[in-house]
């Protein structure tokens, strides 16, 4: 007897072969193609009892969709965190230049021009 497959679960073959499809619908799309899917099987179970589709393979890919909420929830945070980051990274590098530049023109003030290359800057009029 045929062992029944977990189908919230994927293996390292499936998971590379779902990596090289192209992605030829959105995230909602996917999402509405699935529920639709769930509400066929609810609805024809009966015929599709035979084939072993019934009311526990709705269930794993309605396991799948919140999965991939859960995921894509999480993204969206990461993404506002990022964002958040980005413009904290912004304003230091603001900083960043602003005290090279000031420390640039005290040094070129300084320090004879054959020496700028010490401290990285290069030799400019």
């Amino acid at each position: 007897m045929e062992e029944k497959k977990d189908l919230t679960t994927i293996d390292e073959t499936e998971e590379e072969e779902i990596k090289r499809r192209k992605r030829s619908n959105s995230y909602a799309q996917w999402i509405k193609r699935a529920h639709n899917m769930i509400s066929g099987i609810t609805e024809h179970q009966q015929a599709l009892s035979a084939n072993g589709v019934n009311d526990l393979t709705a269930q794993a890919i309605d396991t799948i969709i919140t999965d991939c909420r859960t995921i894509e929830n999480q993204q969206e945070i990461m993404k506002g965190k990022l964002h958040e980051q980005t413009q904290q990274l912004d304003i230091k590098l603001g900083v960043l230049k602003d005290t090279l530049s000031k420390y640039t023109l005290i040094i070129k003030a300084t320090i004879p021009r054959k020496r700028w290359i010490d401290f990285g800057i290069e030799a400019k009029r």
